[in-house]
């Protein structure tokens, strides 16, 4: 099967492989994705009710038939993808009408998004305390990355199903990781943590930058990073030394569940307050809508 282009358009991989095994194995890895099904069918449709494929931002699974019906499908797919739906859709499309398909149908198509809300962990450091770490890690709703700059620690993670990246340079990784992303550093090497850290605050985008170690090494790259970023303020998401402070010890699983309770609790903040500010909007709407109705009732 061939990736689904068009023009001006940025190809993107369609692989072989059935939807219900695409799911299980992202959701393994903690993707974000959508299932699109057909579910309502009129005349000569490519797929009938029932079919279904599988869009990530990146790739797609299965498929619906093809042609420009499909490449809507992704595109729809991956714009609510882009926006972190959560709520599922049916959309309408007329294959000739719209589409200019000669099969003439028309079909309906339920989009489900998948973990788009899901927390989002990076580790720098494949070490002992990150081993610990991961594998409390991966058995929550987190999206999990491993960054180390050797292979043969990072092997037993991706082994059991760890998003990992092994390079020469981790800092340069930090311009890749999504806004929402939050950064746990522990590398092997103290120059490695202050260029990791360094980059990730000079981007002022993450709310959460963690770093192992103790207050003194807090207070030696504290005072570097003060003379080295343009504002000082940009200092603030640094969290040094990271854990939860009601969780002592120094063995490297009671390091790694200091580090999973702050991560938990932080997380669990976050849908608080993301919850509160969906009901406002939900209030918002409805005292606007009540509004209206009582606008249309006086005229």
């Amino acid at each position: 099967m061939q990736s689904l282009t068009q023009p001006g358009s940025t190809p993107f991989s369609t692989i072989k492989q059935g939807w219900l095994t695409a799911c299980q194995e992202l959701e393994q890895h903690g993707q974000p994705y959508c299932i699109a099904t057909v579910v309502a069918e009129v005349g000569s449709v490519p797929r009938a009710r029932g079919a279904k494929m599988v869009i990530t931002p990146t790739h797609q699974y299965d498929t619906l038939g093809g042609g420009n019906l499909e490449f809507q499908v992704i595109q729809k797919a991956r714009e609510g993808l882009a926006q972190h739906k959560q709520q599922a859709s049916i959309e309408r499309f007329s294959l000739a009408a719209d589409l200019g398909q000669c099969c003439g149908g028309a079909v309906q198509v339920l989009l489900e998004f998948m973990q788009t809300n899901q927390p989002k962990v990076v580790v720098f450091g494949a070490g002992h305390v990150c081993h610990s770490l991961t594998s409390i890690l991966r058995e929550l709703p987190y999206h999990l990355t491993v960054v180390d700059t050797r292979s043969e620690w990072l092997e037993p993670l991706s082994s059991v199903g760890i998003t990992t990246h092994c390079c020469d340079e981790p800092a340069s990784m930090v311009a890749e990781m999504s806004s929402n992303s939050h950064l746990v550093v522990m590398t092997q090497d103290h120059s490695l943590d202050y260029a990791i850290v360094s980059k990730a605050l000079e981007q002022n985008r993450f709310s959460f930058v963690g770093l192992i170690g103790s207050e003194s090494k807090n207070q030696r790259f504290r005072f570097r990073l003060e003379e080295q970023l343009k504002r000082p303020e940009l200092i603030e998401p640094l969290i040094c030394p990271i854990g939860h402070p009601d969780v002592q010890g120094k063995l490297p699983m009671q390091v790694a569940v200091s580090i999973s309770a702050q991560l938990i609790e932080r997380f669990a903040n976050s849908e608080t307050q993301h919850k509160a500010e969906h009901l406002s909007k939900q209030s918002w709407q409805a005292a606007s809508q009540a509004r209206q109705s009582l606008k249309q009732v006086s005229l």
